[in-house]
């Protein structure tokens, strides 16, 4: 089977947690992730966006579980806000690189040749390109905001689809109920769609999983340097930027907070990601 890309420094961190045990504290922390997203307005204590500047850096306790940033904001009702930031971004990301490299991925496969090759040499093309660094080209173009690197780094994160199912789908192809379909007249479209794809939906779910952490960190990246969402929106990445004068002062609960979320979500999901290939590869 083709191998999952992970980026070797999470592969080394995330692979001494694949047990039960943990892979279950995954989930939970996915779930509430989902959750926070959901219902952030029942679920956070206070308006993530009020200003009090009588409780600027305000520690743990009190009206603030979590502390309060600069302007007196409470940070846990900003971190239960930026969890909807944090998901749909990744989700924009992770929704179109999929549908994309699907697309790339079976007609490589299906047709080879001169298509295999002219597909292959594209998704080698984009991988020579960081996504990051494509991102803030357009953000430079076109402005901050999380548009514009949503659909950048889409199609930076596409040959990560891309190349897994070409080499997914290859190896598919050769089984018998492929040439049977052919045999009875079926076009290649429907037998991609209706019955090559879903045999190998579960190594894309996998994959996308992973990517999702990623995009979620390189998101929340953008973010920190000002080029993704904006202020006073909550989020993560936007949060620890406006932190970073709080240590300055001694408070690190302004960037420690988000940090933590972001750092707990990439984790989470590799960890679910990588079960799910290792779940794959034993069947």
């Amino acid at each position: 089977m083709e191998q999952l890309v992970v980026r070797p420094g999470l592969r080394g961190l995330t692979g001494r947690f694949k047990g039960g045990g943990l892979r279950a504290a995954a989930l939970v922390v996915i779930a509430l992730l989902v959750l926070a997203a959901v219902l952030a307005p029942l679920m956070a204590p206070a308006d993530p966006d009020a200003v009090d500047l009588s409780a600027a850096l305000a520690g743990p306790g009190g009206d603030h579980l979590l502390g309060a940033d600069a302007s007196g904001r409470d940070l846990l009702s900003r971190v239960i806000y930026g969890a909807r930031t944090g998901l749909l971004g990744p989700l924009g990301v992770v929704a179109l690189s999929t549908v994309l490299g699907v697309a790339v991925g079976l007609s490589a496969a299906w047709h080879g040749g001169w298509v295999d090759a002219a597909l292959s040499r594209s998704m080698e093309l984009v991988f020579a390109f960081p996504g990051l660094l494509l991102a803030i080209l357009v953000v430079a173009m076109y402005g901050p905001g999380q548009l514009g690197p949503v659909i950048t780094l889409a199609v930076a994160y596409t040959p990560f689809v891309g190349r897994l199912v070409r080499g997914v789908a290859r190896g598919e192809m050769g089984r018998p109920y492929i040439a049977a379909y052919r045999a009875l007249g079926f076009g290649g479209l429907t037998i991609c769609l209706r019955h090559l794809l879903p045999n190998i939906a579960p190594v894309i779910l996998a994959q996308s999983t992973i990517n999702f952490g990623y995009a979620l960190l390189d998101l929340a990246g953008l973010a920190f340097l000002g080029l993704g969402v904006q202020p006073p929106t909550a989020d993560w990445g936007a949060m620890i930027n406006e932190g970073q004068s709080a240590v300055l002062q001694g408070a690190l609960g302004p960037i420690l907070v988000p940090g933590l979320a972001i750092v707990l979500s990439v984790i989470a999901f590799n960890i679910v990601g990588e079960s799910l290939a290792d779940h794959v590869s034993r069947r």
